[in-house]
């Protein structure tokens, strides 16, 4: 009765963790620290329940499958404030489409791209987040990873990929910054990606959600790019300057509003109009008073400062207790395995559970095996979204555990 292609939803990360420590018993009477999920624990914006009991007058409107005028306006100020060379430079009512966070719209944009090719291939970064993986599997075909390893500095190694495979690919997707490594990707290394899928005809699938959380360099956004890229080709024809390209924003991460769903879809207008066909029928739309309240958060910049000062000084917190390598953006630290365990992350996260009380992610079980290996295998991820103060004490804790060795 069900469709046999969801066993591969068996070896969800969560689940996997769930699995490698169920018969791990704590030795620690201190309070377990949880890192294992990347859900903002620091509070919204303090006007957020005032907006949303404001907004509550529109509940009795139906939600639409497009933007209306006020979130378009709302986003023109966020584009403008922090994207300039996006102002003005296209009509956002034919590019954007409001969605609810990035995971289903990760998913629904390979449906778009279902049956654009004969034995396809959806290529999918590796580790990844699990939307990325469920996008490809929707999108038919095979599912290519393409490793995101050390000896490529943890970015997908592009130039690697086989010309059979290019010419196959319906749908590629990146992060920027990266999960779980917080790499930036440079401008040229997205313009190289975008000029592959006009080469070979797939789209580029962008998932910008961190890209509000920084440290030095702040990253440049794919939509950024291909503008430049149209300038250089003087491209006044007419023709779309997001061709072949979509990226999708986050309020979870930006404004710690996980739970609010939020965020907005932009690129190649032909994909955002059949996207939005395809929500119109049968997919979940953003509640108007959310709608309201979503395009509030991203006029709303002083706020997007402090949580990225936070995470800054959680880093440099930690990196107070023991030598760390501070991520370019994003909250996760990866975290090599020390030496006394080989290499093996699922034996250091069991042991980091059982005797110092800190639950985290071992790295193989986001990342597939492949003919050159896990690219994960031999780190941790943790995701420091917590204050300070538990911060303070995982950096404690995990000195000390590498002190024990």
């Amino acid at each position: 009765m069900l469709n046999p292609n969801f066993s591969i939803f068996n070896d969800n990360m969560f689940v996997q963790v769930r699995q490698i420590l169920c018969d791990v018993a704590l030795q620690t009477n201190e309070e377990l620290l949880d890192v294992t999920v990347g859900e903002p624990r620091m509070p919204p914006p303090d006007w957020l329940d005032e907006r949303l009991t404001a907004e509550s007058k529109n509940w009795q409107a139906y939600p639409k499958a497009f933007a209306d005028q006020a979130f378009l306006d709302d986003l023109s100020v966020y584009f403008k404030s922090r994207f300039p060379v996006l102002a003005n430079q296209f009509d956002l009512s034919d590019h954007i489409v409001p969605v609810p966070g990035t995971r289903e719209p990760l998913h629904l944009l390979g449906y778009c791209v279902q049956g654009a090719k004969q034995n396809s291939a959806a290529l999918v970064t590796n580790p990844f987040y699990h939307a990325w993986r469920a996008g490809a599997l929707i999108a038919g075909g095979d599912i290519v990873y393409i490793n995101a390893a050390a000896e490529h500095d943890f970015m997908p190694s592009l130039e690697e990929l086989d010309q059979d495979v290019l010419a196959r690919c319906n749908i590629l997707y990146l992060c920027n910054p990266s999960n779980p490594h917080g790499k930036i990707a440079s401008a040229d290394y997205l313009a190289h990606a975008l000029k592959l899928a006009r080469e070979f005809n797939f789209l580029l699938v962008v998932d910008e959600c961190y890209i509000d959380i920084w440290r030095q360099t702040c990253p440049v956004s794919a939509l950024e790019v291909a503008i430049k890229m149209a300038f250089t080709n003087q491209q006044q024809d007419g023709s779309d300057p997001f061709s072949h390209l979509v990226v999708l924003n986050s309020l979870s991460k930006r404004s710690n509003a996980a739970g609010l769903r939020g965020g907005f879809l932009c690129g190649d207008r032909f994909l955002i109009s059949a996207y939005k066909q395809v929500v119109a029928n049968g997919a979940a739309l953003v509640q108007t008073p959310l709608l309201r309240v979503a395009g509030a958060l991203y006029r709303d910049n002083h706020h997007n400062q402090l949580i990225r000062q936070h995470y800054n000084n959680s880093f440099n917190l930690l990196a107070s207790h023991l030598p760390v390598v501070i991520p370019e953006g994003g909250f996760f630290l990866w975290y090599d395995v020390p030496e006394a365990f080989q290499g093996d992350d699922v034996a250091c996260a069991r042991h980091l559970y059982a005797h110092w009380g800190v639950k985290t992610v071992p790295g193989s079980v986001m990342a597939q095996q492949t003919e050159a290996g896990n690219p994960a295998a031999g780190y941790l991820r943790l995701a420091l979204v917590h204050d300070h103060d538990v911060i303070s004490r995982l950096g404690t804790r995990l000195a000390g555990f590498e002190q024990s060795l």
